[in-house]
């Protein structure tokens, strides 16, 4: 029926045209605001879900994974019992997994650190799909990968375009995990070249920045390492450390004991 033919219906024509087709004719004007709140809620809601897809779509592109193969991890998937202690496999999987939910309200630096083949990728993947469900962008950086594409720029026009893009990315994604961080100090813990280190700095100490109105810190930032505090002072100059390293015991997990279950 035509749109004016329904405007010169009265209520009781419109009721009756309304029950004809099964609609409910809503005519409470109380239950109309709502239907209109309710409405512009659903049409909101739509909207920032496609536009956090769309960010999402973007970080996934220009995350550095390590052999180009995205890798996934849910808490879900942590096996305990793959450990000779179980106990505190779970304590580290719980550990993870209050971080990972504290972070959906508050912002701050979290490092994983133990040796080779623990679990701690596994487990940052876990936080970044904890925190990427409720709507924070991620980004994964393979730290030995950037530092490979960095290199790589200096004599290519097309790394060195890549370099600004990731580089951008990693200061502007909500989670950030930078993955086997000092791993690019080489098996020496050798000082990391100034480049790298000047590119650190930049992404580091954009990421501390703080809400003007509330004070807050409005990014995160995880770590997973093989290496310790000590090397990482070897290979990086303090004011970076100061920057990524937190500095609450609880921001710091700690795989102590566990084996390699590669």
């Amino acid at each position: 029926m035509e749109a004016t033919k329904l405007l010169s219906l009265s209520k009781a024509s419109l009721r009756k045209l309304a029950a004809e087709h099964g609609v409910e004719l809503i005519t409470d004007e109380e239950k109309i605001k709502e239907f209109k709140e309710n409405r512009e809620k659903e049409w909101h809601k739509n909207l920032t879900d496609k536009l956090f897809q769309k960010k999402m779509r973007f970080f996934d592109s220009i995350s550095l994974w390590s052999g180009d193969e995205k890798i996934e991890f849910t808490f879900n998937d942590w096996d305990a019992a793959k450990q000779k202690d179980v106990q505190q496999a779970k304590d580290i999987g719980n550990q993870c997994f209050s971080l990972a939910k504290k972070m959906l309200t508050d912002n701050f630096n979290v490092v994983l650190m133990g040796k080779p083949g623990t679990g701690k990728t596994s487990l940052a993947l876990a936080m970044l799909d904890a925190v990427h469900k409720k709507n924070k962008t991620t980004m994964f950086a393979s730290t030995m990968a950037f530092s490979l594409l960095l290199k790589k720029s200096f004599n290519d026009k097309n790394a060195k375009f890549q370099v600004e893009k990731v580089s951008s990315a990693m200061k502007r994604a909500d989670v950030l995990l930078l993955d086997d961080f000092g791993t690019e100090g080489g098996m020496n813990s050798s000082p990391v070249y100034d480049e790298l280190q000047n590119r650190f700095f930049d992404i580091a100490d954009a990421r501390i920045v703080k809400d003007k109105n509330t004070g807050k810190r409005l990014k995160s930032t995880i770590l997973t390492t093989n290496n310790s505090f000590e090397q990482f002072r070897e290979m990086y100059n303090e004011k970076i450390l100061s920057r990524l390293i937190p500095h609450k015991a609880e921001q710091i997990v700690a795989f102590k004991n566990m084996e390699d279950v590669r």
